[in-house]
């Protein structure tokens, strides 16, 4: 036995050397696997983190425009454009949420951008900026409608967003 080994030591000592190399490769590649996962968990979060505050604070200011729009008698001004610089920053990131969760943020941001387009069918651009409409009192209940049907895929995406930071 000792004479085999004497007579094949070195291609004994290069496949062991071989299979080092090997496993620290296989090893290296794990690792970077794994880093990179937690990497992208990080930015999932972060990314959950954004859009779950812009969505609350969109979703507060719909709820302020249904109560201002409830106590309006003559008439109601109203901003046309909702907050979404967040959305639109972090788009090319999206990627990073689960299924559920793209679905109901994207839901909840083209419902905001439709209800800015729909507002100029029951207003008027008031005088004072570009950036309001002047809703008079017989389009109120138009608007009420409006108002009340963006706030749930609103809520709808906040849940999914909350949810997602709790598993």
């Amino acid at each position: 036995m000792l004479t085999l080994i004497r007579e094949f030591q070195t291609l004994i000592v290069g496949v062991l050397g071989f299979a080092g190399v090997i496993f620290t490769l296989s090893f290296n590649a794990w690792q970077a696997r794994s880093q990179r996962r937690d990497e992208r968990q990080s930015e999932a979060e972060s990314l959950r983190a954004a859009l779950l505050e812009e969505l609350r604070i969109n979703l507060v200011s719909v709820r302020r425009n249904i109560d201002t729009a409830e106590k309006a008698e003559h008439g109601v001004v109203v901003p046309t454009e909702a907050m979404d610089d967040a959305y639109r920053s972090f788009i090319n990131r999206i990627g990073f949420l689960s299924q559920e969760e793209v679905h109901k943020v994207m839901d909840a941001y083209l419902t905001l951008r439709t209800y800015s387009a729909t507002l100029f069918l029951i207003g008027v651009r008031a005088r004072t900026d570009d950036r309001y409409i002047d809703v008079p009192a017989k389009s109120v209940p138009s608007l009420l409608a409006l108002l009340r049907g963006i706030a749930d895929p609103i809520e709808q995406a906040i849940a999914k967003i909350e949810k997602a930071q709790r598993a």
